[in-house]
Formats: C-alpha cells, structure tokens, sequence
C-alpha cells in the first residue's frame, strides 16, 4: 500500500486501507475492493472465507471471489501438477495418518524434509527436518499438512518470483536467504533483486495461471526454485494477498494503479 495509494492518489481516485476484520465496514461502497495484506486470515479461516463471499457479493472484489478461496488451500497446487505444471514432489497428509507419511519419505528416501500446514502464510509454521521427525512434527501439527524434500537450490539460488498485474507480466526478482537460513522472506533477513526472467519460468507461470479459476486475475506472483537436475519447479501461485514487490520495480505501482481503476470500470 506504500507504492500503491500514492499511484492511485495521482490519478484522482479516492483509495484508502479497509481492515477485513472491522465490522463496521462497508465494503459495498466501494467500486472495487482489492485484497493487499491480510495476513492474519489464517488465524481466522472460517471468518476470512465468509468475508471473502460476503465481499464479493456487494462490490467488485480483486481477485475474484472463487479464486481468493481457491487459493487459500495449497491443495491447489495437486490441481496445477494434474494440469501438466511442474511441482515440488508433495506427499499430503492428514492427522492420523503421521506414521505412514513418516515410512513413505524413508522408502522414497528424502533425508530432509520441509513440511508445513496446506493453509498457512509467511513460512510461520514451516519446518525443516529430518526423517525420524517427520510423524512428531505431523502430529503436533494436527492439521491437514504437506511433506516435500528440501531443494539445496533454496540456499544457493533462492526463489525466482513473476509478478503479473493486469494478466501481463510485470517483473521478476529473486529472492535469496540470508547466510545459513533457507527461508527468503525479509523477516528472516532474506533479500530480493530484480532481475530478467527465463522463458521456461515465463512458459510455466502462464501455464499455471490459465488453470486457475477465474479469468480476471488483478495481480498473481509465481513462485520457482530448481530442482536437483535444474529444472523450474512452480512453489506457489499466489493469487491472495502476495508480495508483488513494487519497491524494487517503481514502473509497478503505476501499473497496478491503471489497472485497478480499469477493473472498477
């Protein structure tokens, strides 16, 4: 909202913060109403997904309803995997089951592990660990969760991110852990450059995208990082309330601000 406000502000609109969680808006009196950093809706699923309908029944809501709740459960990505997009290898878990998820990754032989709830934001509960602690970790999870083999890429590399606004691409950074983390975002003191993005991560975002529901996607980021043979594997597709990076590519607010007042037209 920092970059956003300001360019929406020099054309004339009225913009301003919309806090989902207070009762006494109005989101109905709004022509548009754009999801931006609702990061505590994890906390309050039952609740954000009401807000979700309830919004976009009274005004134009970005993105669209069905793609916001779509996008909340990282069960997507079995969808995008079934649809031809390269994913992470995931095992998917449910309480109960821990011990056999434990035996599973041994006989595929992933030595280190990342698991983490399907609904969840920010890394807050991921974990990186070793086989033997896959089913204590799963069980004090108690949740729906996710089990993928660490990619070493992650701390060479980083994370290659596409940001689209508008349904076009508008940038692509990469997003690098600080010495001796792995995980990239900047509360962990990871960094983020601009750089060119690769036709093959342009070729599997887009993929990714024509899959999802809903054809009015106001902003997406596509998230990658190189497996062990250096291929593009797609993380995440964020279509919710992602990090677009506007500080490190100015042009980007300006475009996210023309189109904004394009989907309130």
């Amino acid at each position: 909202m920092d970059f956003l406000l300001p360019a929406l502000r020099r054309r004339g609109v009225t913009a301003e913060p919309l806090v989902w969680t207070d009762a006494a808006a109005k989101p109905g009196e709004y022509d548009l109403v754009m999801v931006s950093s609702t990061w505590d809706y994890n906390e309050h699923l039952k609740e954000f997904r009401s807000w979700i309908r309830k919004t976009g029944a009274a005004t134009k809501l970005c993105n669209p309803a069905k793609t916001l709740a779509w996008n909340i459960d990282k069960r997507y990505l079995r969808e995008l995997e079934a649809g031809g997009v390269p994913t992470i290898p995931t095992i998917w878990t449910e309480p109960g089951n821990e011990e056999e998820i434990e035996a599973t990754v041994a006989e595929l032989g992933w030595s280190d592990i990342v698991l983490k709830p399907v609904v969840d934001l920010g890394a807050q509960r991921l974990a990186r660990v070793e086989t033997p602690m896959v089913a204590r970790i799963l069980r004090a999870l108690n949740e729906p969760g996710m089990a993928q083999p660490f990619l070493p890429a992650l701390q060479v590399e980083g994370e290659l991110s596409l940001v689209y606004i508008g349904g076009e691409l508008s940038h692509a950074v990469r997003k690098t852990p600080a010495a001796g983390d792995f995980r990239v975002q900047s509360q962990y003191g990871g960094s983020v450059a601009v750089m060119e993005p690769p036709p093959d991560a342009i070729r599997i975002a887009e993929a990714a995208l024509a899959l999802a529901p809903g054809d009015e996607h106001l902003y997406a980021r596509a998230d990658f990082i190189r497996d062990g043979r250096g291929d593009l594997r797609l993380i995440e597709l964020e279509l919710l309330e992602p990090n677009l990076f506007l500080g490190v590519e100015p042009r980007a607010a300006e475009a996210l601000a023309s189109a904004a007042m394009a989907a309130a037209a």
